[in-house]
């Protein structure tokens, strides 16, 4: 409906990158209504904009966090899921941030998937550490996977043998953090994401345009304390 509602711009978050997001966002594109692209950019044309976190530095975040576990070399599994496509669209730029930050500390990535499905990490878990016990720190970028992730490591008495860096800022991810359970977590900020689309989606409606790429950050949360 929206390439026939005469709205001045649109906020999309979308989730999949398949045929028909495409080509709705295209019909979109066609009759001149901007798209305000929301943690996932999956259109690159002169009407899309792209408001989110730069994958490059939450990669090197998490080898900041990576590096806590103190193991000379780390055999890694990266998780990624459908429940968060962002990370996963440009997934190449996340790595490579992983892998500056850690450099020859890293000797292998393990890369997975989750999908939207909740539980769907705890089977992962299990197969992860069954499969391969090289792997000693886990990866998450769903804060529903790193829940069930932790859970799964505390029923197989697993803990401090395999280290978990987890995503985003749910109250039981920190206090797992405080526990030793967690190393950290990666944190970015809805509330700015969602005021700095508003802001984009006025720009263009006031001057006909605005910023092609607005990087709102991110977090990482250690202990008591967070930094930038």
């Amino acid at each position: 409906m929206v390439p026939f509602s005469g709205v001045d711009g649109i906020g999309v978050y979308a989730y999949q990158e398949d045929s028909d997001t495409l080509a709705n966002l295209a019909a979109i594109s066609d009759a001149g209504i901007p798209i305000i692209q929301i943690e996932n950019e999956i259109v690159r044309d002169e009407k899309a904009f792209f408001i989110g976190t730069n994958n490059f530095d939450s990669g090197k975040a998490i080898g900041k966090l990576a590096l806590k576990s103190r193991k000379e070399e780390i055999n890694l599994a990266l998780v990624y899921s459908e429940k968060n496509p962002g990370l996963m669209t440009e997934a190449n730029l996340l790595e490579l941030g992983l892998i500056s930050t850690l450099g020859y500390r890293i000797a292998n990535i393990q890369k997975e998937q989750t999908t939207l499905n909740p539980l769907d990490a705890e089977g992962l878990t299990y197969r992860l550490i069954r499969q391969d016990p090289a792997i000693d720190v886990i990866v998450l970028t769903d804060p529903n996977d790193t829940l069930v992730t932790v859970q799964a490591i505390v029923d197989m008495n697993l803990v401090g043998e395999i280290q978990v860096i987890g995503f985003g800022d749910d109250e039981r991810i920190k206090e797992y953090i405080n526990k030793g359970l967690v190393l950290g977590t990666i944190v970015r900020d809805p509330v700015l994401i969602g005021y700095s689309a508003v802001l984009a989606l006025q720009d263009i409606n006031t001057n006909g345009y605005t910023s092609a790429y607005v990087d709102t950050g991110i977090s990482i949360i250690t202990g008591n304390k967070s930094g930038e």
